[in-house]
């Protein structure tokens, strides 16, 4: 069994890369917590000049403050770079893009470590500063709030409120876990951009015992700061990127632990894909570099553009599906994988 762990020693890993502007104003709120016994780890992956420019403000940083600096390892190998650096006994993620609200971040986190169950935290995720739960069924957002779908997509609503437990898998920020269960699973495998959570929690999943938990708790509180250019800059990104992404996801790790479910409903997850990732595309990308936005302008060169994909989908789905997946030891030391 776990051990209780009463004020445990917490890492907390941000990963940074090309937003070293505003990485100062997240260490002084973490630096400003009333929890006493944590570190943070900034996995800073910046290109030379931009880390040069702000290098003596990172040097003068509180003693609990390490910086490793790397190349760019994209969003999961960040994370397993930050476990493997870290020293904690719990690791707690944020991005360098979100902010914590409040001084008692750290320790709503920390203290459900008491109970040997608790695995791993959630945390609230809000857009604005005194944001109420933004759900118009609060009741149904609740049922839904880190599940997963038939298709394997995680629900987030993390807008919620209320206490949940359990919950199916842990958001990629604001969520903390024991570090013993990283290291003992693997981490995260690191070709897949941007959904990357699953590829640990499929893992964590299968490896709890009965009665251990995941859960979901409202007091820590985390703003997504959307106004925020650079970092992954996944909302500028091409609709073709975006599908790309999602189909590695289900290729790569689905396929994985799912294999029964995806191929034998192959079509319908293709379709549900492409569905999924256009509403993802229209909702929240601010791409507008596309012939179709510039000859027609954005309301009818968007629609063109969509569909331009659409002919092409096929073309992707197939190259996706014949492509051998990138080979990884599964270790958190393989840092800097090679494609087999």
């Amino acid at each position: 069994m776990n051990p209780s762990l009463s004020n445990p020693m917490v890492s907390v890993v941000i990963r940074s890369y090309n937003r070293l502007s505003i990485v100062p104003e997240l260490l002084e709120v973490c630096l400003s917590q009333d929890y006493a016994n944590f570190e943070v780890v900034v996995v800073e992956q910046s290109e030379n000049d931009l880390w040069e420019e702000y290098r003596a403000s990172f040097e003068r940083l509180d003693p609990r403050v390490r910086v490793i600096r790397s190349q760019p390892l994209g969003s999961a190998g960040a994370k397993n770079t930050g476990v493997l650096h870290s020293r904690g006994e719990i690791v707690l993620f944020i991005d360098d893009d979100d902010l914590p609200i409040g001084t008692t971040w750290i320790s709503s986190h920390a203290k459900h470590y008491e109970d040997p169950l608790c695995v791993g935290v959630s945390g609230r995720c809000i857009k604005k500063p005194n944001e109420r739960v933004p759900y118009k069924n609060p009741d149904a957002a609740y049922d839904r709030c880190l599940t997963y779908s038939f298709f394997l997509r995680g629900r987030d609503l993390t807008g919620i409120d209320r206490p949940k437990n359990p919950v199916e898998w842990l958001h990629g920020m604001n969520a903390s876990i024991r570090r013993s269960y990283l290291v003992a699973l693997g981490g995260w495998y690191p070709y897949v951009t941007n959904i990357d959570e699953h590829s640990f929690c499929f893992k964590l999943r299968r490896a709890l015992l009965p009665g251990e938990y995941l859960m979901f708790d409202p007091e820590p509180v985390v703003l997504r700061q959307f106004d925020i250019p650079g970092g992954l800059g996944k909302r500028y990104l091409t609709l073709n990127r975006v599908l790309v992404n999602h189909l590695q996801y289900y290729h790569w790790v689905v396929a994985d632990y799912f294999p029964l479910r995806f191929y034998g409903l192959y079509p319908f997850f293709m379709i549900y894909n492409f569905r999924f990732a256009t509403r993802w595309f229209r909702t929240f990308s601010h791409y507008s570099d596309s012939r179709w936005m510039r000859w027609f302008g954005m309301k009818v060169g968007r629609r063109l553009y969509i569909l331009q994909e659409l002919l092409l989908y096929p073309v992707i789905v197939i190259r996706l599906l014949v492509q051998k997946k990138p080979e990884w030891s599964g270790h958190l030391d393989d840092i800097r994988p090679k494609p087999g």
